[in-house]
């Protein structure tokens, strides 16, 4: 498992939007992003970089405690030490208090032709 220096997480809000800023959760632990930028109102653009430096056994992004989240497409590029950054697309999703979307990807694997 690579060590996680950094991730961005951007994502399209749908109609419904949190109230409060979203946060994310890290191996069991709430943790705020370090860096954002946009809205994750309604239609609105949100860009968030959190900066762990740790080894994510898990990484989930949470539902707001109040009320649903529609989110339309969500892109997540991770930084992961001595490793080449990449990026994964997730379709629409809807979070409430009682789910989060999992953010954890380890790169995949190469495909070739043989």
């Amino acid at each position: 498992m690579p060590k996680l220096e950094s991730f961005t997480v951007r994502l399209r809000t749908g109609q419904r939007a949190p109230s409060a800023p979203p946060t994310y959760v890290i191996n069991g632990f709430l943790v705020e992003f370090d860096k954002t930028s946009g809205a994750a109102k309604p239609g609105e653009v949100y860009e968030a970089t959190g900066e762990p430096g740790s080894f994510p056994h898990s990484l989930l992004l949470c539902g707001p405690k109040e009320g649903a989240w529609d989110i339309d497409e969500v892109s997540v590029t991770y930084h992961c030490h001595g490793e080449d950054a990449y990026t994964i697309r997730l379709g629409a999703v809807t979070l409430d208090d009682a789910s989060d979307l999992n953010i954890w990807y380890e790169r995949p694997a190469p495909v070739f032709d043989v």
